[in-house]
């Protein structure tokens, strides 16, 4: 609701809510995908994307895909991540580390994209 609430005024405006859908066009830029997609993933809005925000992300996708996984699997898909995105070993992923692991990892933006937002035009 925050990342669409652009005018931080507790209420998305059509307006606003245009212009974040339009992050999910498949035409849309891939360094705008990368950057809202930090910024959902930077639940505490630090900055930086912290294990537990990963973790809860990772279980929120899974429960939205009704895919049930052990709390043992969970960690290592959060570990797994971290060994690969946290190259200052800080214990937290900044923009450029999740930059480059983006660039690394495409898969991690294929919900970024709506492919039916592609047929829709305006006149």
């Amino acid at each position: 609701f925050d990342l669409f609430d652009l005018k931080r005024n507790g209420v998305i405006e059509f307006g606003e809510f245009v212009r974040s859908l339009s992050i999910f066009h498949p035409k849309a830029p891939e360094s705008d995908k990368t950057a809202f997609a930090f910024k959902l993933y930077d639940l505490r809005g630090t900055g930086y994307i912290e294990k537990e925000e990963l973790r809860e992300m990772v279980v929120a996708l899974l429960d939205e895909s009704d895919l049930c996984l052990s709390d043992s699997a969970v960690e290592e898909i959060v570990d797994n991540t971290f060994s690969q995105a946290d190259s200052n070993g800080d214990d937290r992923i900044d923009p450029k580390e999740w930059e480059e692991f983006v660039k690394k990892n495409p898969a991690s933006l294929r919900n970024m994209s709506l492919p039916y937002l592609q047929d829709i035009t305006t006149t």
